[in-house]
């Protein structure tokens, strides 16, 4: 999961597309860098003077290896010997590159050079804030982000970023940690702890669970009754429309260990459900799982009898269970069904084969309501704990 969103904000957040490297039009960069303290040594930069300075012409000092002899002709014997003498010793080789003795940079000195030395941050600018906010909502779009999620994220991140001091190069990590922040706001709901519901429950604890064809509430039954098989659990098949959805579920209770109850096909979803808390109640149980027909959350019909369950058999716990390969609809069907029977947690399926990740912030983002487990795979173990910190690692390392 996350594989593209990853790679697009990699793309984002690379080196090539600091602002720093992007100034903005009309402005020098002294009104973009502020001193940060005294006694801080940084390059000046070349760009703020407009004439270049000509550097003297190097000429390289060379000494002529003849002797004074050889410039004397006329000298023989006794006096050529004497001049010779006295003509000074060759310069060493090492020596004869050496250039002379530069002039001192006039930039580097005096107040002007004193307060360049110093420049060492900059501070970011809206202008700066939107070249990487445009690509940032692009990618979460593109990875299922619901656009009002999207929205939120960048309005969090741009609020955060504006006007913050930042070190040179330091932009692009600078955007990552609030991105992280706003990541976190919009994901991080309080987990109710099932468990301790459960223990703390008079009487059986009721979990009913419904969502749209298809999303893999059957599975996900079962692994939630394996999950909680200390506490002897029943489940009621409520879906009695479905043909093959009591054989999958009464295959299901030997293996992953609870009591079925089950009536005929067309038999009343909210009969069935009230008869197992009643069986659950008379065995000393204290978890029942209730199944629903999967619905079209534009089926008003259907959502109707939805209701009509969730009246008669008043749930201590209804979860929606969204498949992440839906995309961008799951946004749609988060909001009906939070408006039709209310939504307590989120169980989202098929993650192992869903790459984009843009399900998480979306669904929690709509319902307001926590994340309770991702579905990874078909085994009864395959039901991972969510964790918005763990996820947002996932996505952004």
């Amino acid at each position: 999961m996350f594989e593209s969103l990853k790679k697009r904000l990699r793309s984002i957040f690379s080196p090539s597309k600091s602002t720093e490297e992007k100034p903005v039009e009309g402005e020098s960069k002294t009104s973009e860098w502020l001193v940060k303290e005294p006694g801080k040594i940084a390059e000046p930069v070349p760009e703020l003077y407009e004439e270049k300075r000509e550097q003297p012409a190097k000429e390289p000092y060379e000494e002529k290896k003849e002797s004074i002899v050889a410039e004397m002709p006329e000298a023989t014997g006794d006096a050529a010997r004497k001049i010779e003498a006295e003509a000074p010793e060759e310069v060493p080789e090492s020596s004869e590159k050496k250039p002379p003795e530069e002039k001192k940079d006039a930039r580097k000195s005096g107040i002007f050079g004193k307060v360049m030395s110093r420049i060492t941050e900059k501070k970011i600018g809206e202008n700066e804030a939107n070249v990487i906010l445009g690509d940032l909502k692009t990618a979460l779009l593109e990875s299922d982000v619901a656009y009002e999620a999207a929205q939120r994220i960048c309005e969090d991140v741009k609020k955060s970023m504006i006007g913050k001091s930042v070190g040179r190069g330091g932009a692009a990590e600078a955007f990552k940690e609030c991105l992280v922040d706003s990541l976190r706001s919009v994901m991080s709901r309080e987990r109710p702890d099932l468990e301790k519901s459960i223990k703390a429950k008079d009487g059986a604890y009721l979990i009913l669970i419904f969502g749209s064809n298809g999303a893999g509430k059957t599975t996900t039954i079962a692994k939630l009754a394996h999950k909680f098989r200390k506490f002897r659990p029943v489940v009621g098949a409520g879906d009695t429309f479905r043909a093959a959805s009591i054989e999958q579920l009464n295959e299901h209770s030997g293996k992953a260990g609870f009591d079925l109850v089950k009536h005929s096909y067309g038999a009343d979803p909210a009969a069935v459900i009230f008869d197992a808390r009643k069986h659950a109640e008379a065995r000393k149980s204290k978890l029942v799982i209730g199944d629903t027909a999967g619905r079209s959350h534009s089926n008003a019909n259907l959502m109707d009898e939805l209701k009509k369950v969730v009246r008669v058999n008043k749930p201590d716990m209804k979860i929606l269970v969204l498949d992440a390969l839906t995309g961008n609809d799951i946004y749609e069907q988060s909001r009906i069904y939070s408006e039709a029977v209310g939504v307590d947690a989120i169980i989202l399926t098929k993650t192992d084969v869903y790459d984009k990740g843009g399900a998480c912030i979306s669904a929690s983002f709509v319902t307001g309501k926590p994340v309770l487990y991702l579905g990874t795979g078909q085994k009864y173990g395959d039901l991972e704990d969510f964790d918005a910190d763990s996820i947002i690692r996932k996505m952004l390392d």
